[in-house]
């Protein structure tokens, strides 16, 4: 049984993490009501926030499947004054800095911590007014969780996210500058990166054209996915991750003993993409100033793969690029349901039954434990922030 503390640190973190953002989500409105800038957003809130975020997350002790051997490495550093695996050559820069400067092992999920939330709201910059429900669906769909446990994929993720508005606003060199630093993290950033030429063009604009494409994706998942595998092959193999491709059966194996309420979860998404494909066309006309269609085309492309790699826990990671995009486009179906003018009864009442359904995965996944995510500890109630130990047996 997880103990109760865990629910009510991840619930009142959420809360506050809601409450501080709306000051940076209130807009100055023009004379037809319609918002034209966001003086407010990178107020005391929001620096408060990411702080509070920032240490609350990087003390943690031990949550997150990966701690365990993030932590070990470092360790291991320590020890033999040596790397003990080939990593990006960012985060090995990371950790011998602060190798250099004999930093306590917190500051290492500190600086992955502050990282992704200070990109995550970077890429935010762009739609302030969907911020609050953003964050509600970062915890509710557990994108929080992914990153405590895949932290530089998540990490690259987030650089992914701002590098693509600062493309959509030609700031080429920045976007590139970005990416470089995601890519020193973890250079599975490329696989979102491959995806940018397919941006430009509404490729999705019709709701029968998406429910049909879903249908078939789902009916032939395995025939699909093996042609993809035979045509992607060359580039896996150029960023690495041929061992994966070439060891599928084992990956699966392995999906199947770690899967947790999969059936939930395979069934809520469903609902999910039901609802947002539904009112897509409104959403489209509604945001078009913010190059919605173009997030939009990287969330369904994600949700069509989805339905091919979700048996195989490494593929589901570099789907990752596409299918994180379905919180964004979430936050926006959101804000149109509760904001809009026309059937505002049953929008609403749409809105609050999916609420209410995400608030009830997110506790079933604390319940379940998933990515070992609970119980939440951290190093201060923990006895290692005194010393500085030089063996994992140690703790």
């Amino acid at each position: 049984m997880v103990e109760p503390g865990t629910y009510i640190f991840y619930t009142l973190l959420m809360v506050f993490m809601i409450l501080l953002s709306k000051p940076s989500a209130e807009p100055v409105l023009d004379n037809t009501g319609q918002p034209v800038a966001f003086p407010n957003y990178w107020g005391p809130n929001l620096i408060i926030l990411i702080l509070l975020y920032t240490f609350l997350i990087g003390c943690r002790y031990y949550v997150g499947i990966d701690y365990k051997a993030y932590l070990e490495w470092y360790l291991e550093l320590r020890n033999t004054g040596i790397y003990p695996r080939e990593i990006e050559f960012g985060y090995e820069f990371l950790n011998e800095v602060l190798n250099y400067v004999n930093a306590h092992f917190a500051f290492l999920f500190v600086f992955i911590a502050f990282c992704q939330i200070y990109f995550c709201y970077k890429a935010l910059e762009k739609f302030p007014f969907i911020i609050p429900w953003f964050i509600f669906f970062f915890f509710t769909y557990l994108l929080m969780f992914s990153s405590m446990n895949i932290m530089r994929q998540s990490l690259a993720w987030f650089v992914f996210f701002y590098a693509l508005n600062l493309a959509m606003e030609k700031k080429y060199g920045w976007a590139l500058l970005c990416i470089f630093f995601g890519f020193s993290f973890h250079k599975s950033i490329l696989i979102g990166v491959i995806f940018y030429p397919v941006l430009h063009i509404d490729w999705f604009r019709s709701r029968n054209l998406q429910i049909t494409l879903l249908l078939i994706v789902t009916a032939l998942a395995s025939v699909i996915l093996n042609l993809l595998l035979a045509a992607a092959g060359p580039l896996v193999s150029a960023i690495g991750y041929d061992y994966y491709v070439e060891n599928l059966d084992e990956m699966q194996e392995i999906t199947e003993e770690n899967k947790v309420g999969a059936g939930t979860a395979r069934a809520l998404y469903f609902i999910l993409d039901f609802a947002i494909i539904w009112f897509s066309p409104q959403m489209k006309e509604s945001f078009k100033k913010y190059d919605f269609y173009k997030y939009y085309n990287l969330y369904f492309l994600g949700a069509l793969l989805d339905r091919l790699v979700y048996d195989n826990f490494i593929l589901a990671r570099t789907n990752d690029y596409l299918l994180n995009f379905r919180v964004l486009i979430l936050a926006f179906l959101f804000f149109f349901l509760f904001n809009s003018r026309s059937q505002k009864m049953i929008k609403k009442v749409i809105g609050y039954t999916i609420s209410f359904m995400m608030i009830a995965f997110f506790y079933r996944a604390i319940y379940n434990k998933a990515a070992e995510t609970s119980p939440f500890r951290s190093i201060f109630l923990e006895d290692v922030l005194q010393t500085q130990p030089m063996k994992l047996d140690n703790y």
